[in-house]
């Protein structure tokens, strides 16, 4: 009885002290996560310049859904920041989508693309006075994969994707 006793003092010592540390820990994590929407792109890609000047990064918008098995991808390129127009090129792949958009003057002269990145399906090349914004599912070593929606909206590039166990 008397161990029971002192362990019920020891309990009640204890218990609040643990409750006051999680609810520090919790209120201090929600503090560091800004509630709103994205409204600047979150994902880099850094541009190789072979000539010419050249935006020094692309910046992408790109959302993960998970699901069991698999997951789904958007992908919005801010290509705005180097040009004002964007069109998608014509082509039934499911795997591979390209977008084509004339640059602004000031860089009009940039020759160059994004290499060595951890995400090498998602691709720009700049050449001849254009930026060339592509999506190769085939660079992805997955069973399924799959190109569900590609369209320009708000002059960028869209493109949704699936990939399966």
């Amino acid at each position: 009885m008397k161990n029971l006793v002192q362990l019920s003092t020891f309990g009640t010592i204890l218990c609040p002290l643990v409750l006051a540390g999680t609810i520090a820990a919790t209120a201090q994590a929600q503090q560091q996560s800004e509630p709103g929407a994205i409204s600047a792109p979150h994902v880099t890609l850094n541009v190789q310049r072979s000539s010419g000047t050249c935006p020094p990064t692309i910046g992408l918008w790109w959302f993960v859904l998970p699901y069991e098995g698999g997951a789904e991808h958007t992908v919005v390129a801010d290509t705005r920041e180097f040009a004002d127009e964007t069109k998608l090129v014509s082509s039934n792949n499911k795997q591979f989508v390209e977008f084509v958009s004339p640059l602004r003057s000031n860089y009009a002269s940039c020759v160059g693309q994004t290499r060595g990145q951890e995400y090498t399906f998602y691709n720009v090349e700049f050449k001849n006075k254009k930026a060339y914004f592509r999506v190769d599912l085939r660079k992805i070593d997955a069973p399924a994969r799959l190109i569900t929606y590609k369209s320009v909206v708000a002059s960028r590039p869209y493109v949704r994707w699936a990939i399966a166990d």
